[in-house]
This record gives structure tokens, sequence and C-alpha cells, in this order.
């Protein structure tokens, strides 16, 4: 097998991880603080890539200055979306809640196709299109950009959560949202960050991906769905679990594609996601979330 090429499936695949990564935590983040499933947060994916393309190619911006803008509309999108809607369902059933956001789905998918047409469209390469020569390895340039922006958003969530006062307040409110009140914490203004803060992480794993795929209304779905099961593979309501899986099936994908068949890694990524809940129905991480 060559050295060489094993190193540039390993390094896709950490690229595509990363990106399944950042969408699983904000799965496990809406989880983690209302105890259930936020289906829309699919769509956070696709509106990131959207807005990157309107923004480099509309509007003729570069992508340093696309991806904060985009991260404010995302932060704004989901403030909106949980004040103006998910908050009057916070006593519904799971049932009732999950309905509501796949409704929210299929309305946030017909609104861009009014928008933004059924047409797939490609990003240019924002990143440039150079490669990184050592010996017999050839590396793409663009995927340590990628993987760059998506450890430096990873960073600065972990600074908010562990070193501002919100942070803090979130956190809390997450592991008991009736205590935390009665200590002053504000868990309707927890409830709205939470919100906003997975719509940008989904936003900016949308954007990172527009380079690699071609944007289409169904980008966020397909994608999404491969996150989410990241998600339940670390164990929901685990955070460090939702990257590391993440990460463990971006890799999975990539030596897949490059070793057996790209016709047949989705079915190995799912099939692989069946077989670890049959023997461990709380994901891989069960004994880290038992702790905590």
């Amino acid at each position: 097998m060559n050295a060489s090429v094993v190193l540039q499936q390993v390094v896709n695949g950490l690229t595509i991880g990363l990106i399944y990564g950042l969408d699983a935590l904000g799965f496990t983040m809406v989880y983690k603080a209302l105890n259930v499933l936020n289906f829309s947060h699919a769509d956070t994916l696709t509106i990131g890539a959207m807005l990157a393309y309107t923004m480099v190619v509309g509007r003729g911006l570069a992508i340093s200055l696309a991806i904060p803008l985009s991260v404010v509309v995302m932060l704004a999108y989901g403030v909106l979306l949980e004040r103006g809607l998910f908050r009057y369902f916070r006593t519904a059933s799971r049932t009732t809640f999950m309905l509501v956001s796949i409704s929210v789905s299929s309305f946030v998918r017909n609104t861009g196709l009014l928008i933004w047409g059924p047409q797939p469209r490609a990003l240019p390469p924002v990143f440039g299109e150079g490669l990184i020569k050592w010996g017999d390895i050839v590396l793409p340039e663009r995927n340590f950009y990628i993987m760059g922006i998506a450890l430096i958003a990873l960073a600065v969530m972990q600074t908010f959560f562990y070193r501002t006062k919100l942070g803090l307040a979130m956190r809390i409110a997450a592991e008991d949202a009736e205590t935390a009140e009665l200590m002053g914490v504000r868990v309707h203004v927890t409830r709205a960050a939470t919100f906003a803060i997975t719509a940008a992480l989904g936003g900016i794993a949308g954007m990172l991906v527009a380079p690699l795929f071609s944007i289409t209304l169904e980008l966020g779905a397909s994608l999404a769905l491969k996150a989410f099961i990241a998600a339940v593979v670390g164990g929901v309501g685990n955070l460090p679990g939702a990257l590391g899986a993440g990460l463990l099936l971006g890799l999975l994908e990539a030596l897949c594609a490059g070793f057996i068949s790209s016709g047949y890694r989705d079915a190995i990524i799912y099939a692989t996601g069946i077989a670890v809940l049959a023997f461990r129905p709380m994901g891989l991480f069960q004994r880290y979330v038992a702790k905590h």
C-alpha cells in the first residue's frame, strides 16, 4: 500500500471529518440543552453554503470577509428561530418538537428554492489551487485552510464556553435548567444563545464544505445525516464525543473511498453506525457521558 496515498486519504478524511464534527456539535448542543433533537439544524449547512456562494460570487467578497459576515447572519438566524418559534414549544412533547423542527426544515428548503432556485452551484477555488509536495506526497492546500478554519472555530467555541459568563451559564443550564434558574441564570437567554451558536456551527460547516461539493438545496440533508450519525455514535449529549465520532467517520469514509470503492462509502458509514449502536446503544463514549 502506497504511503503517500494513505496520507492523502487521511488528510481528506480529517478535512471532511472536522466538518461532520462541527455539524454534529449543533445536534448535540440542542439535545443537551433541551433533551430533544432539532432536525431543522440540517438546513443550517445548506444556508451557510449558499451564503458563501452569494457573498463570494454574487457580491465579489473575499472568503476572509464572507465567512465572518455569514457567521453573523447565522447567529441572528438561530436567535430568530428560537425566539420566534421554538420557545413556544419548550414544554411540548419530544414528538411535537421534532415535528415542528421537520416542518421548519421543509419551510427553509422551499424558501431557499424561491431565493436560489434548484440549479446546482459551484464555489470557485477560494482557498487556491496550490499543492503541497513532499517527495511522492502531494496534498491540496485547500484542505489545510479548511481544517485550520474549523480548528479556529472550535477554539473560539471552547474559549467562549470556559472563559465567559454566558458560556458558563449555558453549561449550567444545559446540565439542569431548573437549578440554573434558581441560581439566577436566565435560561431563556441561554437557550437563544444555544440556537444561535448551533446555527453558526452549521453555517461554518456549510461554508467549509462548499469548495468541496456542488452546492444544492439537498447538500445539508445529505451531509447532516452523517453528522447526525456522528452525534449519535459519539453519544448524544457528549460534545467531545460528537467531534471525535465526526473525525472517525470522516477517516472511515475517505479510506473506504480510496481503497475499496467510493460507491460503497455511504453504505459502509451507515452500516458502521448501525453496528456501533447495536453493541453500544449509548454511543462509543457512553462511560464519559455517564460520568457527566
